[in-house]
Formats: structure tokens, C-alpha cells, sequence
């Protein structure tokens, strides 16, 4: 059947379908034409998605359920703690809600230091509320991300770290062939100079980027100018690693 014909069947947008064979939740097979063509067993896969996905399940422990790393009792029993989780929050936050529409404030008369010390008195009795530490992790998961190339052309986190292998392995390659270019002579010795060479460079870049991130939010000069301050940092590291290399000689 056509993606207009499951479109119709299980009242869900195309796009969605797309996600999930994007996903590998299904594998269409694919006519001469090049369009796919949607088989009774894709049907059945998806309403079962669609169960998973309203109960909450993640895209990634559905993928496990369908290989098999884990079993559906599994996934639900984990899925049932995290929902009693939210439920937890959701109650903290629904109190709160009311108590803020009684008091009839606004926001410029809003009293947040007598909120926050309600949440807090509430959370050491074992109450608890939404978590803002989701919405931090988010945000330093995508401007890291972006710090080393990891996202797509929206600039969005690649969702699979396959995407990043790929990609790394991608640019190894190319400078493998790079590199017997530049030599003259296609071997296999001279390809792997050339990707050994700039998985160092990456492996380096790597080392030194993430704690020099994590200190820019410390210290503005340093995000302001990280090029000059890998720089530095990298020429601090030669400069360390010759001078063992003199002492070791001698």
C-alpha cells in the first residue's frame, strides 16, 4: 500500500511514518519506480508503535523491543516507574498552580522567593515538582554539539551517535586518500598515515575542546576566543610533551 494509504488507515501525518522508517522501526520495500510500498506487517508495526508511543515509550526502547534486547514486560515495568515519577511532579506542580490562581496575583506582583521557599519545603518532605534539569541538559547537549560539528543541517543533535561515527569516519577516509594523493603513491601504508593522522587531530581537538567548553561558562575570554584558546592550549601541550621527550632522551 502507498504512505497516502496509511496516512488514511491509521489517521497519522505522513511525516510521522517517515520518522519511524527514518528510525528503522519499518522497512518498506521499494518498487521499480522507487516508491515504497507499505506491506501489511509495516500496518501492524506501526499500530503497535502507536500503543507504545501514547503510553509514553521512548523511539529508542521501541527499537529495542522489535531487536529484542528487551523484552515488553521489561519496558513497561520501567515505563510504569517513570510515569509514577511525572505523576509525582505533575500533582507537586498542579497544588502549586492552584495556590498561585487563588492568591489572584500577576506577574509583575508575583512572589517568587515565597514560591521557591514552598517548593522547598515541599520537596524535603519528599514532594516533588518538574524538573528543570531536563531543559539544561537539552541545551548543553545541543551547543556541545554544535561546539564539534554533531548536528544536522538544522542544527539539531544528530539522534543517533551512528550519524557522528559516520561522519568521523567519513572525513578519516577522505584523508587517507588525500594523503596518497598528496604522496603519489596509492598503498595501504600511506592511507593509514593519512587516517591516523587526523584521527590524532580529532582525538586532540576533542580532548582539548571539551574542558576548555565547560571553562568558557567560567571565564567569557575563553569563549569569546576559543580558536586562540585551543591554540594556546595545544602549543602548551607540545611544548609540555617536548620537554618530556628531551628529559626521556637524555
Amino acid at each position: 500500500m502507498t504512505i497516502k494509504e496509511l496516512e488514511t488507515i491509521l489517521d497519522i501525518p505522513r511525516a510521522t511514518i517517515r520518522f519511524y522508517e527514518k528510525e528503522g522501526l519499518i522497512s518498506p520495500k521499494r518498487e521499480e519506480n522507487g516508491y515504497r510500498d507499505y506491506s501489511q506487517e509495516d500496518l501492524e508495526k506501526i499500530k503497535k508503535i502507536i500503543v507504545l508511543r501514547k503510553i509514553g515509550l521512548p523511539v529508542n526502547e521501541i527499537a529495542d523491543l522489535f531487536d529484542g534486547a528487551k523484552s515488553l514486560p521489561e519496558a513497561l515495568e520501567e515505563n510504569m516507574q517513570n510515569l509514577h515519577k511525572q505523576l509525582e511532579e505533575l500533582q507537586g506542580a498542579m497544588i502549586l498552580s492552584e495556590k498561585m490562581k487563588a492568591a489572584n496575583s500577576d506577574l509583575a506582583s508575583l512572589d517568587a522567593d515565597q514560591y521557591l521557599n514552598y517548593i522547598d519545603e515541599e520537596e524535603k518532605q519528599g514532594h516533588k515538582f518538574i524538573s528543570i534539569a531536563k531543559d539544561i541538559a537539552k541545551t548543553e547537549k545541543g551547543v556541545l554539539a554544535g561546539y564539534f560539528s554533531w548536528t544536522d543541517k538544522d542544527g539539531q543533535p544528530y539522534s543517533s551517535w551512528w550519524r557522528v561515527i559516520c561522519n568521523a569516519l567519513l572525513i578519516m577516509g577522505l584523508s587517507g586518500v588525500i594523503y596518497c594523493l598528496f604522496q603519489g603513491k596509492w598503498n595501504l601504508t600511506n592511507f593509514r598515515n593519512g587516517v591516523f593522522g587526523v584521527f590524532i587531530i580529532l582525538g586532540i581537538e576533542v580532548a582539548l575542546s571539551i574542558p576548555l567548553y565547560f571553562l568558557g561558562k567560567k571565564y567569557p575570554w575563553i569563549a569569546k576566543n576559543r580558536t586562540k584558546a585551543l591554540g594556546l592550549t595545544a602549543l602548551g601541550l607540545c611544548l609540555v610533551l617536548l620537554i618530556f621527550a628531551f628529559f626521556f632522551s637524555v
